[in-house]
């Protein structure tokens, strides 16, 4: 039940985010979330497409892409007067080289509705860019 209405967060986040950006196909997709990341020190915009464990992010006003290969995360929800609800989600495939840690804060992943609802995500992810020199 807690996962769904996470879930269900995450696609009123995402309109929410469409709502107040107009940029790239990636970015006006339905099912789309995009998401401020610190890579190797640089903040990266990134929008994530699809319902998948290890969808690529396409990073804004690039042709890159961030294809992830783990991520711990947290997203949490909390309604008006409410208490917080949090999902952590882990997950990370076999093998990885060649791959950097990218820092998911809260601080730059929260926003707050007009209901006064919020929806934070936090975490990390590793994985790696493509093309190698696109960043």
């Amino acid at each position: 039940m807690l996962r769904r209405a996470i879930l269900a967060m995450v696609a009123v986040v995402a309109a929410a985010v469409l709502a107040q950006t107009a940029s790239a196909d990636p970015t006006n997709a339905r099912s789309s979330l995009q998401v401020t990341a610190i890579c190797g020190g640089q903040q990266v915009q990134v929008v994530v497409n699809g319902n998948g464990k290890f969808n690529a992010a396409h990073v804004i006003g690039s042709t890159a892409t961030f294809v992830p290969t783990a991520f711990n995360l947290v997203a949490s929800f909390t309604p008006p007067g409410g208490p917080t609800q949090s999902d952590i989600n882990t997950n990370a495939k076999q093998n990885q080289k060649g791959t950097v840690t990218c820092d998911i804060p809260e601080a730059l992943n929260t926003v707050t509705f007009p209901d006064g609802s919020t929806f934070s995500l936090s975490g990390t992810v590793t994985g790696f860019f493509t093309p190698t020199n696109g960043r």
